[in-house]
Order: C-alpha cells, then sequence, then structure tokens
C-alpha cells in the first residue's frame, strides 16, 4: 500500500492507523492500494485520518480518541457508547463518536460516485480496547469499529472491501487526480498496487444499418418496446431502457411499525430519533433486471412529513435503510449503493423509491432508473 500525506491527522489514535498501514509495505503483497492520510472532502470542516482507495472500495477510516483505555467498548452507531459498562460522555452528552465519521463517509460517497466503488467506514478507536461489540445491522452495513493493530485492521479492511476488483488502474489514476491533484501516480505504479489493466474493448456489434436509421425511426418505434430496447443496447451498449418495464414482482415487505430511526442511517437518522415517525414499512420489487427498495414513512403531522421529505432528499444525508441491508434478497442486488432515488408525499405519508440494476453497474442518473423510480411512485402497494 502506499501511504501519500495530504493533510494533519485530526486524532492522536491516528498515528496507530498509520503506523498498521505502514507495516503492510508498499505493493499489494498483503493488500495493495493507496491511503491518502488527512483528505479534505468537500463541504466537511475537516480532513478524515485516512481515505484508502483500493480496486473494489473506498474505506474511511476516522479515529476516535477515548479519554482512557478500555477493556471492553459497546459502539452502536445509534446510541450511546459505553465502555467497559459505563456511558461514554463527551462535551454533548447526546452525540454519537460515529455522527461526523458517517457524515465524513457520505461526503466522499458523494465524490467517488461515479466510479461504482462502494464506501466503507472502520472507526479506529484508541488509546487501546481489548474488545469492541457492535450491532449485526452496523455490521451488516460494512462499519467496524476497532482498535487498530495491523492485524486486525488489516482483517477489517479486507472484509469490508468484499467483491473482486472494480477499478482499473487508469480509472484509479484518473479519480487520484481529483483526490489529490498535487500527487501523480503511473499506471504502473497502480498496477503493483493491485490495480487490474484495463481490458480492450470488444469490437463493435454489426449494426450499421440500424445506427443509420435510429434516430428517423424512433419516434414510430415508441410503443415498440421490445424492438427499441434491443436497437437502445446496439446503439449505446448500456441497460436497456425496457429491461425495467417488466411486470413488478413483490420480493419481501416488512412492517416496522413506529420503530423509524432504528431502521435508518447519518442524517436521516438523527432527525427521525427527534421527529419520531408513526408508522414504517419497506418493501423490495423487482422490474425485469432492475431492483427496487420502497420506504413508506407516515408521520403525525403534515408539516413534519414536509420536513422527513426534505432531509431525505438531501445528497450525503442518509436515508432509510433498504431491506438488503437487513435480510438477504437470492438473486437480487447486494446493494442500493449509486441508485437513483425520487419521492412523493401524500399528507403526512412520505414515500421514498430507489432504484439499481441487478448484476450490473449502476448510475444516479441512468434515465431508464430514473424512469422506474418515478413508476414505482405511483404503485398501489399492498
Amino acid at each position: 500500500m502506499r501511504l501519500v500525506r495530504l493533510g494533519d491527522a485530526q486524532s492522536a489514535v491516528a498515528a496507530d492507523v498509520k503506523s498498521a498501514l505502514a507495516s503492510w509495505g508498499g505493493g499489494d503483497a498483503v493488500l495493495g492500494g493507496v491511503a491518502l492520510a488527512g483528505y479534505l472532502p468537500p463541504g466537511r470542516p475537516r480532513p478524515v485520518d485516512m481515505l484508502v482507495l483500493l480496486p473494489n472500495a473506498v474505506v474511511v477510516i476516522a479515529g476516535v480518541d477515548l479519554p482512557d483505555p478500555a477493556m471492553k467498548l459497546d459502539a452502536p452507531l445509534a446510541g450511546q457508547w459505553k465502555i467497559d459498562g459505563w456511558p461514554l460522555v463527551g462535551p454533548d452528552p447526546n452525540a454519537n463518536p460515529a455522527a461526523e465519521a458517517l457524515g465524513v463517509a457520505e461526503a466522499v460517497a458523494e465524490v467517488v460516485r461515479d466510479t461504482g466503488l462502494p464506501v466503507r467506514l472502520v472507526l479506529a478507536v484508541g488509546p487501546y480496547v481489548g474488545q469492541v461489540t457492535q450491532p449485526q445491522l452496523d455490521l451488516d452495513r460494512g462499519i467496524r469499529v476497532l482498535h487498530p493493530m495491523p492485524t486486525t485492521l488489516l482483517a477489517a479492511v479486507r472484509d469490508v472491501a468484499g467483491d473482486p476488483p472494480a477499478c482499473t488502474a487508469e480509472q484509479a489514476g484518473g479519480l487520484l487526480i481529483h483526490l489529490c491533484p498535487d500527487e501523480r501516480f503511473t499506471t504502473d505504479e497502480l498496477l503493483a498496487e493491485g490495480f487490474p489493466a484495463a481490458q480492450a474493448a470488444a469490437p463493435p456489434a454489426p449494426a450499421k444499418k440500424r445506427r443509420r436509421w435510429l434516430p428517423i425511426g424512433a419516434a414510430a418505434l415508441l410503443g415498440a418496446l421490445a424492438v427499441g430496447s434491443v436497437i437502445a443496447a446496439l446503439t449505446t451498449g448500456g441497460p436497456s431502457p425496457a429491461a425495467a418495464d417488466a411486470a413488478y414482482t413483490r420480493v419481501a415487505d416488512v412492517h416496522d411499525g413506529a420503530n423509524c430511526a432504528e431502521h435508518a442511517y447519518g442524517d436521516v437518522q438523527v432527525w427521525l430519533s427527534q421527529h419520531p415517525c408513526t408508522d414504517l414499512r419497506r418493501w423490495n420489487y423487482r422490474s425485469g433486471d432492475a431492483g427496487v427498495a420502497i420506504a413508506e414513512v407516515r408521520f403525525a403531522a403534515q408539516e413534519a412529513a414536509v420536513e422527513f421529505q426534505a432531509a431525505a432528499a438531501k445528497p450525503g444525508g442518509g436515508g432509510v435503510n433498504e431491506l438488503v441491508r437487513e435480510r438477504p434478497w437470492p438473486g437480487g442486488p447486494v446493494s442500493f449503493d449509486n441508485a437513483a432515488f425520487d419521492s412523493n408525499r401524500s399528507g403526512g405519508t412520505v414515500r421514498l423509491v430507489e432504484t439499481v440494476w441487478i448484476g450490473r453497474p449502476s448510475t444516479a442518473d441512468d434515465p431508464a432508473l430514473v424512469a422506474l423510480a418515478k413508476r414505482m411512485l405511483k404503485l398501489a402497494l399492498s
């Protein structure tokens, strides 16, 4: 792993993080990747201790300095932390030490969104902690809290990164120019850090005749979705807009009652803890080769619903957990990262919709996914 210093550390435990990463050595014999110390995400007041770019994920490592060493730390993302059974109290008794780190991770996710890489969060706690316990929901979201020994930090980063390489050396180089303009990385250097080489592009499909008459015939084919989908796939090489026009199949639904904050994350979770809802229902649907996550949140007052809809629509502000975070969906999407999003409101009820492709990369501005999200806002749910 290559270490690059961009700014000052924000925590005392950051020194342990840097030592752990340095012990892995350069190249990908142990892990690979590029670690940026002191990276400042846009819109955030302070840098993050470490941002790690891997071929398959971006890992934000944020330090949390505890007042004393601990044998056991209870560290939920929602709720009060406890050290050896005693509540951890800071300047703000209601503040969670993870709150700022979650905001940083959301800001980083916005920066790298176009890459399709998932963003994971590791909270490094010190000066020493013997054992850390976390709720299973937090673990399922790819968030780890630990004391940063070289072996434990390495295991955690490998665990949350997960999937096979997705970011090539060329793509990583382009992203790093954006993240740290004053540093330069050659393709050979990034190949040595485990980023795969870009594959040669496949030759174009022999569809020259269709390419010539597609602009003329497109208007006449608006009603012919099957033919239009083939033409679109040959012309753009991307997902077919008609692939999400199939009949909707309900995969799962859960009635959570008034436990809204428990099933939310980020700033939305904080908002819901201060403005409780009266009811929450969540669904997963499949439409062709697209996955859909729907949440309906009800409030006693219409004014609260208006505020909630605005909070949920804010980029990087968190949201309601999709069901795939809490229960498996065999054959469905593994996450709703980079999903298209839309919402509507009727009285005191707000509906949130997210849509992604299954088995292929998604982007928030994909026209087909955006159109599907708008249609799902109108779907009668049972």
